[in-house]
Parts: structure tokens; C-alpha cells; sequence
């Protein structure tokens, strides 16, 4: 589980289908959102190779758990899939986490 608490990662390639066909979807100036309510709760970020070369997705993909761990707390359970957008590692950290609770609030899913 590591240091997302109670929170499982998404590694299966059906979950991550299921998640992209059914889920509500926000986009943020970071990132887009997936929420799929369920009583489980997992998360699961997504860099692709239009962020950067391997070492700038892993910094981009630690900004977006770090903030998405200052949130989590507030979260209805479910799943979440953030994808990262680029240019991401150019804005400051706080801007990024307000982003995301922005794109929580929007999608109804703070508690």
C-alpha cells in the first residue's frame, strides 16, 4: 500500500478500461480526473511520454501524489485515475494541488 494510506493502486489494464468508459471526467490545467465511485479506494497516475523522458514523468507523477495526498482525507472513496498533462512540471506545487481540489470540487466528490 505504501504511503497512500488505504488507498490500492490500479495495475490492471480492465480496471483502467473500466475507470475510462464509465467514470466522470474533469479537465484541470494539470491534469484530467477520473472518478469512479465505488467502495473501494484506489488511485492510479498516468504520465505519458508527451510529459518528458522517464526522469521529468517520475517528477510529474510525485507532484500529482503528493498533492493528491494532502486531499485524500477530503475524498468520497473510489477510484481515481489523474493523467498528467504537460507542463506540469513547470507550475508550482501549490497551484497544482489547488487544481486538483478545484477538479474535486467541480466532479462533486469532497466529501
Amino acid at each position: 500500500m505504501g504511503s497512500l494510506g488505504k488507498f490500492a493502486s490500479i495495475n490492471e489494464a480492465k480496471e483502467f478500461k473500466k475507470i475510462y468508459d464509465e467514470a466522470k471526467k474533469w479537465h484541470c490545467e494539470c491534469a484530467v480526473v477520473y472518478f469512479l465511485a465505488s467502495e473501494q479506494k484506489k488511485f492510479a497516475v498516468v504520465a505519458s511520454k508527451k510529459i518528458g523522458k522517464a526522469v521529468i514523468r517520475n517528477r510529474a507523477k510525485r507532484l500529482i501524489k503528493a498533492a493528491f495526498l494532502n486531499i485524500k482525507n477530503e475524498l468520497k472513496s473510489g477510484s481515481f485515475v489523474i493523467i498528467t498533462k504537460a507542463g506540469i512540471n513547470e507550475m508550482k506545487f501549490g497551484a497544482i494541488e489547488k487544481n486538483l481540489r478545484w477538479s474535486f470540487r467541480k466532479m462533486d466528490i469532497l466529501k
